[in-house]
């Protein structure tokens, strides 16, 4: 598994994405007024479905994301849809902003 991590990791670098510390995310979650939901922690294998890398998998941890003032989930179909999901959004998708967590990727 260590191997597959650092696979992993190395894929991530070559096309410029770097991890961040778990603090970095709860920071810039914070700042926009949200905050990770530890209690729906997830770990398990995440397995590339397409492209060049397809077949691989990886050690992932998968987690909750809450509107810090509601605790409503991000996702929930009655979460706010401003300017600050947006950026929730460009993190997750554009960033591809991501932490090593206990010998697994944890992506926003």
């Amino acid at each position: 598994m260590a191997s597959a991590l650092a696979d992993e990791r190395a894929a991530r670098a070559a096309e410029g994405w770097h991890p961040v510390t778990l603090g970095n995310i709860e920071r810039r979650l914070r700042d926009l007024g949200y905050a990770l939901d530890r209690s729906l922690d997830c770990r398990g294998m995440a397995l590339i479905m397409t492209g060049p890398r397809a077949g691989r998998s990886y050690p992932c941890l998968s987690t909750g994301i809450r509107e810090a003032d509601t605790g409503r989930s991000a996702f929930h179909g009655e979460a706010r849809r401003d300017a600050r999901f947006r950026r929730l959004q460009e993190l997750r998708f554009d960033i591809g902003l991501y932490a090593v967590v206990g010998g697994a990727i944890m992506e926003l």
